[in-house]
């Protein structure tokens, strides 16, 4: 999966510190009681390259980024992780200090003191949106229905789980996915320019009102 993720989608700042760190990026979802992770398998391909789709995310994402911002091991195993791919990458190094160390920064301390209010007062009451983070399969098997699938099972797993609504980010681009989640019936909303300058647009779908516990 992290290979894939590398190779298919390269945009943002976490494909450019390799394998290794993106592995540790998609355990943090693995790990998570909020993360949904699906691959799907050729069975008859070599071990290496076996894995031909996988989707990746969250049944809450605000629940999911909470709980990490209080695992201390967690956040220090990317930190460190994240270093040191940036110590062997300086262009990789530069372009992270000039656009993304300050709005991490921020970031970082509003996910601390949300956590923290949530600690003393109880989690407040909000809509639970799930979030698709990373939905990927192998060119030659594109137009099979497996991406398809792999949407169709993450929507099925994350409204059990409690969601009212789902949210997804493509990019614009030659390698986005725009076509695919209007197909499927998931609303256009914002478009935005990531820190790396390339333009990202947010689908949504409703998932219907959140069952009584």
């Amino acid at each position: 999966m992290s290979r894939m993720h590398v190779e298919l989608l390269p945009i943002g700042l976490f494909p450019s510190l390799g394998v290794r760190f993106v592995r540790r990026w998609q355990r943090a979802f693995v790990d998570s009681r909020h993360g949904v992770g699906l691959v799907v398998i050729d069975t008859a391909a070599p071990q290496d390259d076996e894995v031909v789709g996988f989707v990746l995310g969250t049944s809450d994402h605000a629940a999911h980024t909470t709980e990490l911002a209080q695992d201390r091991r967690a956040t220090a195993a990317l930190a460190i992780g994240g270093l040191l791919a940036l110590l062997v990458r300086p262009r990789v190094a530069v372009r992270a200090l000039r656009t993304r160390i300050r709005p991490w920064t921020r970031r970082a301390l509003r996910l601390r003191r949300t956590a923290g209010a949530a600690a003393r007062t109880g989690p407040l009451l909000s809509p639970q949106v799930a979030v698709m983070t990373a939905l990927a399969v192998r060119p030659d098997w594109r137009k099979s229905g497996i991406g398809v699938l792999l949407v169709t099972r993450f929507v099925e797993l994350v409204r059990e789980a409690g969601a009212t609504s789902a949210e997804a980010q493509t990019s614009i681009g030659p390698q986005g996915a725009v076509g695919f989640y209007e197909r499927l019936g998931w609303t256009a909303g914002t478009q935005r320019h990531t820190p790396g300058g390339d333009c990202v647009r947010t689908y949504h779908l409703a998932l219907g009102a959140r069952p009584a516990p």
